[in-house]
């Protein structure tokens, strides 16, 4: 084996089973093949090195002087091509994911440390902001976004995957609802007028036949911490209002028609494994949360 020929490593991965093995029946069984399959590869080998790599001995295959040589280079290219095939597989590095206050500290946050565990070498940037990042300028990996009933993803470069529908509750503290058994006499807290398009919030208006709230607020957040306070009932997503013992779900009222949630990344990184693997974790959290 001074001058090795070029040798085809699938004929190799048959030797190394038998080399394992110990005979071509428990190669072929390792391989999901045919110990026929396995013969011929072990001959074709042979004759292509000139060397009697095995005994064949009734108790089994055994290796020759030249046979051990070549399984220790063998195994070593083995475990080198192994090494490689981890790393680049591996889910590794920063991913950007841009969404909600709502969304971000109540539905992401909390659920990451899965994340974590399943994939060590990546590491997890929540960008929080009102207005939609712009994923062609790369302002983030992916966004999750929940959009009003039936709009339009915006970007033609963009991947999206609808997750399902976020619904809505009221909810409010339980002396508050002791308080008023009838909830039309309730106080409630709801959007400001910056908010005067989203379709919820003039909704919950509607319910109260257009009586001012008790408070407004341009952002969920300061509308649920004040809600915990009793100052008045508040739409919550079921997701933040059910994890709430402070709160409880305001019974009889009519529920908001919800809203849909997405996961956008764009093109450029549809075969990037960081962005891939945090699209399944997301779709999994919004199945096992959404319902």
């Amino acid at each position: 084996m001074k001058n090795m020929p070029e040798l085809d490593w699938n004929d190799l991965k048959y030797f190394l089973a038998v080399a394992r093995g110990g005979g071509l029946t428990p190669a072929a069984q390792a391989l999901h093949s045919s110990a026929s399959t396995v013969s011929r590869h072990m001959d074709a080998l042979e004759k292509r090195l000139g060397v009697r790599l095995f005994m064949r001995q009734q108790r089994g295959y055994l290796l020759t002087d030249e046979g051990s040589a070549l399984f220790e280079h063998v195994a070593e290219v083995e475990r080198a091509m192994q090494a490689v095939e981890r790393r680049s597989s591996e889910v590794a590095g920063l991913v950007k994911v841009a969404t909600s206050e709502t969304l971000g500290n109540h539905l992401l946050a909390p659920n990451l440390a899965g994340f974590a565990a399943q994939y060590p070498h990546a590491q997890v940037e929540l960008v929080i902001s009102r207005n939609l990042a712009d994923l062609s300028r790369r302002e983030a990996d992916l966004a999750l976004r929940m959009m009003e009933p039936g709009a339009a993803i915006v970007g033609n470069d963009y991947i999206a995957h609808p997750l399902g529908k976020v619904r809505f509750g009221l909810y409010a503290t339980p002396a508050l609802v002791a308080a008023h058994p009838d909830w039309r006499t309730m106080p409630y807290v709801t959007w400001d007028e910056s908010w005067g398009y989203y379709s919820m919030g003039n909704w919950l208006i509607a319910q109260f036949g257009g009586r001012p709230p008790v408070l407004r607020a341009n952002n969920l957040q300061a509308q649920y911490l004040a809600a915990r306070t009793g100052i008045g009932l508040v739409m919550l997503p079921h997701f933040h209002g059910d994890a709430d013992p402070l709160l409880q779900t305001v019974a009889d009222m009519p529920e908001p028609a919800g809203r849909d949630l997405w996961i956008v990344y764009h093109r450029d990184l549809k075969a990037s494994r960081r962005v891939l693997a945090m699209r399944s974790y997301v779709e999994a959290l919004a199945r096992r949360v959404l319902g």
